[in-house]
């Protein structure tokens, strides 16, 4: 083989390694806790929870010990069967999991973890709701002790915009929505936008 055509397979080869990563990259966990089982490569069926979770993959603290590279099945509440692959131990019983499922599995997933985002962010909105002339607003609790409020005038799995009066905290601010921590990613012409990120607190 020549130098070209073994430089050209080296490139391949460190492509496909990088990808996966590449890929994992473009799904952002959400601090969503579901309860459920998860089955091991021996079959014993483990209690677990989840800490949080992405399209892609999802970080579950489990009752029991399981090993890097093993094959896991879970089954979520309100969710359902899931699998994946032990990538790494992220502290006591708490462990990373890929998902290894189709493009289509992944876009259900990620509908789902939109309404569960959503519900929870009605759910606490009709809790702390005001209505000045009619119009609906929420809470945006700022790091620091700051309070924002103002109108949600767009919301997806990976973040939202806000339009409010009130001058916009600092870009890079972490902020909280209902249950949901996240980032002041950019300024709006009238308010700003938030990405969902998971915090260790």
């Amino acid at each position: 083989m020549s130098a070209l055509r073994l430089s050209d397979a080296a490139q391949r080869l460190q492509a496909a390694r990088i990808a996966p990563r590449a890929e994992r990259r473009r799904f952002r966990r959400l601090p969503i806790t579901l309860s459920g089982r998860m089955i091991g490569p021996r079959g014993a069926e483990i209690d677990c929870r989840t800490e949080d979770i992405s399209p892609g993959d999802v970080r579950i603290t489990a009752a029991e010990k399981i090993n890097p590279d093993e094959r896991v099945v879970i089954y979520l509440d309100k969710i359902g069967r899931v699998s994946g692959r032990v990538a790494r131990i992220s502290g006591e019983k708490e462990y990373a999991i890929i998902f290894d499922m189709s493009a289509y599995k992944r876009e259900k997933l990620a509908d789902q973890l939109t309404l569960m985002i959503a519900g929870a962010h009605a759910e606490e909105a009709g809790r702390k709701i005001r209505e000045p002339k009619g119009r609906a607003e929420i809470e945006i609790h700022v790091d620091g002790g700051g309070l924002i409020i103002g109108e949600v005038v767009d919301f997806s799995l990976v973040g939202m915009t806000i339009r409010t009066k009130q001058i916009p905290p600092r870009i890079g601010a972490w902020v909280r929505v209902s249950n949901v921590d996240g980032r002041v990613a950019r300024f709006t012409d009238d308010g700003f936008a938030i990405d969902f990120e998971s915090r260790v607190r």
